[in-house]
């Protein structure tokens, strides 16, 4: 088995520039006690951003997720609105456009419409029903822990229908 060699040329050119470099930076006193307090400064940074780390590491933080993002508070309705938007033009527009063109153009409806959600055994519609349904499973979710960290009263105090003039059947 052959070992490389273990300087090469090129290595060695690199290790005698070092060199050249470490000697430059030396000579200069007051450059390398400059650079000195830089590093210093740099490892007092570094301390505290790590004991910074450490303290917060079994902490428990309470975040309130403050994006109110129309995107984030809205997708499950945009994607229930496009997917009913979706079925209708699919179901009910298409295939009264495509009967009245026959119509117009040949003067009798020959063929039906195929809806084009339909193709591909209508893995659309199976897609668009899982991710619906566990959107609402997850909104349910959301719901029920907000209602239980945020207990509400059973009854509001509203005015009863034959207090002081406030019955509006009279």
């Amino acid at each position: 088995m052959d070992l490389p060699k273990r300087y090469t040329e090129e290595e060695m050119q690199v290790v005698t520039r070092n060199d050249e470099h470490h000697e430059a930076i030396h000579s200069d006193k007051e450059f390398y006690e400059e650079m000195q307090k830089y590093n210093q400064m740099a490892n007092q940074q570094l301390n505290l951003t790590q004991a910074g780390n450490n303290a917060a590491q079994n902490a428990d933080v309470l975040v309130k997720n403050t994006n109110e993002d129309w995107i984030n508070k809205k997708w499950r309705p945009a994607m229930g609105w496009s997917y009913m938007l979706t079925c209708i033009t699919d179901f009910v527009i298409f295939p009264v456009l495509w009967s009245l063109l026959q119509a117009v153009s040949k003067g009798q409806v020959t063929s039906q419409w195929q809806p084009l959600t339909l193709q591909g055994a209508g893995l659309y519609h199976i897609a668009m029903g899982a991710v619906l349904g566990i959107a609402a499973y997850g909104r349910t979710k959301e719901k029920l822990e907000g209602a239980q960290s945020n207990p509400t009263p059973s009854s509001p105090n509203l005015p009863t229908p034959g207090g002081a003039g406030l019955n509006p059947f009279k």
